[in-house]
């Protein structure tokens, strides 16, 4: 289900995104670096593409329809590439340049159907950043395939894929003590980089059950 936003967090989309009510979407009026830049942040974040473009590339919403710029969030996005490229030494995230097209909440089936054609480059929301234990709308991010009604294995499918992810949520805080444990933090360590990377050996270790 796409996220739903207000009046004026649309007004302040509208220009720079083909709709505000779908979970597929494109991306215009934006400066390569800015597209890639989000979608970089997009795969370590459990924000929505539209959402991190509000909060981290727009700036203040204002009353009023923003200029219909193509310059709008390159700062923020220089800073990113500049982290990425020269600190990380990542360089997938220069390959973001192009059309934009996403696809929020869609099974991971239909993610590899995408991505078997091998037309396009692509860029996953990460299940060792991401943790995936929000529940929109009290359900659990899975897909239910239609055809399991007619199966009648449908209770016993959803039944399988809550007992996962509960298990997967219950021991996310469990398994980031035990790498805790194993993996003292050293005194120059900062406390961020830290539990980031705490986060995501529980996350990495865990995603499997997804």
């Amino acid at each position: 289900m796409a996220e739903t936003f207000t009046p004026e967090e649309t007004r302040a989309l509208d220009p720079y995104f083909t709709n505000t009510d779908r979970a597929v979407f494109a991306l215009r009026n934006l400066t390569e670096t800015v597209k890639g830049a989000l979608f970089a942040r997009y795969s370590r974040s459990n924000k929505s593409v539209r959402r991190l473009f509000l909060d981290e590339f727009l700036g203040q919403l204002e009353a009023d329809t923003p200029p219909r710029t193509s310059t709008v969030g390159t700062e923020r996005a220089d800073r990113l590439y500049a982290r990425v490229l020269s600190e990380y030494g990542d360089d997938s995230v220069a390959q973001l340049g192009g059309a934009h097209i996403a696809c929020e909440g869609v099974s991971n089936i239909l993610t590899k159907v995408l991505e078997w054609g091998r037309l396009m480059a692509y860029l996953e929301q990460s299940t060792r950043y991401v943790a995936y234990t929000d529940r929109p709308n009290g359900q659990w991010k899975y897909h239910v395939p239609a055809e399991l009604e007619r199966s009648g294995l449908r209770a016993t499918y959803v039944r399988t894929l809550d007992e996962a992810f509960e298990a997967y949520a219950r021991w996310i805080p469990r398994m980031e003590q035990h790498f805790r444990e194993r993996y003292p933090k050293a005194p120059d360590d900062s406390d961020a980089v830290y539990r980031s990377v705490i986060r995501a050996k529980a996350l990495d270790t865990l995603r499997g059950l997804l």
